[in-house]
Parts: structure tokens; C-alpha cells; sequence
């Protein structure tokens, strides 16, 4: 493999999703192997403490890379290896070459640069769209009246997370809220990916990063505050990821890339709420409202429907910056 290959396949798997959009996986070229590790800088210490999210968001950017490999004929053997962290950079995983692709992995890697996340909302999507689509580590949920209540989990999780103080001052540091910071097209979380209108933007720092927030969330009106309950209930279905809880992490971002690919073969875009999985009550209400095994962890939830409108583009790094 030389280095122009190298490089359009650290593009297209760097289109990976990843928590609130940090993109913590680097890339390394040794040899014929391709390693990835886990930028430790682009942790997120107050809303992931014990790294799931990083792993998750990393195990994606395995998945992308042996995607991108499929897409140019190669296969890959993933071998996933946490090694001593060495300059900030923790090993997540060795991908070798293997001499042909998987034929499934060649059909779901045509289906990365359609992969879209929608926070504004969703048009009627039709129930046959998810027929016979099943995972061992996924839950689909379709009843309106079980994503309802979802939706009203969602927006109790939400408030719940965010009245630390130490969590919102971390989420504004991967808001971009102004279209003069230098990262607003790069990474984070921008105004329009998050469908938030400019006088909003003004003033969200404002009351995110003092006590008025506070103040309100102690009045009751968290939820109310992050509320997304009424674009939560437009989805199609929302699909519970769960995966045997002494297991990789990096294994369930790997599977949960590959569910929101081929949800994007079905014509669907998707909205994560990990919010559910981050609160541990709403966690232990979900797991046991749809009988989530015990010895399975709730890891992340995604909103899934037919997008009703335009949706903003991705926002990433360069392929320079993330090859180490």
C-alpha cells in the first residue's frame, strides 16, 4: 500500500460518526498494517469518565477503515489491540491486508458518503422501510406510543446530564456557535448541525455557562431547556444498541456503524441520543421496558426516519491531521 492509498482510505473512514463529533481516531501506516489508535486529547473526561463513548466513536472509525479497504478490493483482519499510550495516543486497533474484500463489506461501503445525521426532524416513514431488519446487539423499536415515551426518556436524560456545570462547560468547548471560529467547519458541533437559529446561538453561552441555567433546571425546566421530545416522536423507529458488557467497546462502535449504514441503504437518516445510555436511571428504565438482557449494557440510541429536509454536510478534519 503506498501513501496516496493510504490516504483516500483515512478519508473515507474518517467520515465515521463519533461523540459530539470530536473524531478522536488517528491513523498510522506501518508497513502493510493500519494501525488506529484513540486521540487521547479529544476525550470527553466529565461526559464519557470511563471512555465508552471514545471507544465507541473509535471502533466506528475501525469499521470506516475496513469499509474504505472494501471499497478498493481489499479485505482486512482486524485485530484489536489497546497498547501503552505513547505521545497522547492509545492503540485501538491492527487492520492487515487480506487479498479480497467481503462482498456485504463492498455494498455497505457505497453507503458512506449517504450516511447523514438529522436533528431537525422527520417525514412519515413508511413501516415497510425496516421490514426484516434484525442485529443480536440492536433493539427496533416502531410503536408511535413506545417512541413517544422515548422521546419523553430522552429529553429526562438530557436534563438530567446537563445540569452539571462541568458537563456544560465541556459541551461548549465542542460547540461552534459563530461562524468566525476557526474550527466551525472542522469539528464539534456547529450552529447548523445542531438547527439552532442565530439568536439562539447568541445567547446559548450565555446561559449554558452560569447560574441562570442552574436556576432554571432547579425551577423544573430542564427538559424543557434541551427539549427534543417533539422531534423525537417524527421518527420512524429508534433502534437500542446493547452489547455483552464485559465485551469491547471498540467491537460495539464497529456494529453500530455498520447498523446506521444500512439504515442508510433503506433511504433512512439517523440522530443519535446517547443521552439515554449517559443517565443511568433512564438507562435502567429503557433496558427494562424492552427486556434488555442483564448482562448486556445499553451503549447508544438512534433515532431513524426519512429526513424532512435538507441536511447540513459533515464537518471533519483534515486527512493530515488525523494521520499520525
Amino acid at each position: 500500500m503506498d501513501r496516496t492509498e493510504f490516504e483516500a482510505i483515512v478519508a473515507q473512514a474518517m467520515l465515521a460518526p463519533s461523540a459530539h463529533n470530536t473524531q478522536p481516531a488517528r491513523w498510522r501506516l506501518d508497513g502493510a498494517c493500519i494501525e488506529v489508535h484513540a486521540d487521547l486529547s479529544r476525550r470527553l473526561p466529565v461526559g464519557d469518565p470511563d471512555d465508552r463513548d471514545l471507544e465507541v466513536s473509535c471502533g466506528a472509525a475501525v469499521e470506516g477503515t475496513v469499509l474504505a479497504m472494501a471499497a478498493r478490493g481489499v479485505g482486512a483482519d482486524v485485530t484489536l489491540s489497546e497498547g501503552p499510550v505513547e505521545a497522547g495516543l492509545r492503540m485501538i486497533a491492527r487492520i492487515a491486508l487480506k487479498t479480497t474484500a467481503d462482498t456485504g463489506d463492498v455494498e455497505l461501503a457505497n453507503e458512506v458518503s449517504n450516511r447523514l445525521t438529522h436533528r431537525a426532524g422527520f417525514a412519515p416513514s413508511p413501516q415497510e422501510t425496516l421490514r426484516d431488519w434484525r442485529a443480536d446487539h440492536m433493539t427496533l423499536v416502531q410503536d408511535a406510543s413506545q417512541i413517544e415515551w422515548l422521546a419523553g426518556q430522552i429529553d429526562i436524560a438530557s436534563a438530567r446530564v446537563m445540569r452539571s456545570r462541568d458537563f456544560r462547560s465541556e459541551l461548549l468547548h465542542w460547540v461552534r456557535l459563530r461562524e468566525g471560529d476557526p474550527n466551525y467547519h472542522t469539528d464539534g458541533l456547529n450552529r447548523e448541525v445542531l438547527v439552532m437559529d442565530a439568536a439562539t446561538a447568541r445567547f446559548a453561552p450565555t446561559i449554558l455557562g452560569g447560574r441562570l441555567y442552574d436556576m432554571l433546571s432547579f425551577l423544573g425546566l430542564g427538559p424543557h431547556l434541551s427539549g427534543e421530545a417533539a422531534r423525537s416522536c417524527g421518527a420512524g423507529a429508534v433502534a437500542l444498541f446493547h452489547w455483552p458488557e464485559n465485551e469491547s467497546m471498540v467491537a460495539a462502535g464497529r456494529a453500530f456503524y455498520r447498523s446506521w449504514l444500512q439504515a442508510t441503504a433503506r433511504g433512512l437518516v439517523g440522530w443519535p441520543a446517547a443521552a439515554l445510555a449517559d443517565d443511568p436511571l433512564t438507562r435502567a428504565a429503557v433496558s427494562d421496558r424492552f427486556s434488555i438482557p442483564a448482562d448486556r449494557v445499553l451503549f447508544n440510541a438512534l433515532r431513524l426516519g426519512v429526513a424532512n429536509g435538507a441536511t447540513p454536510s459533515r464537518k471533519r478534519l483534515s486527512v493530515r491531521e488525523v494521520i499520525v
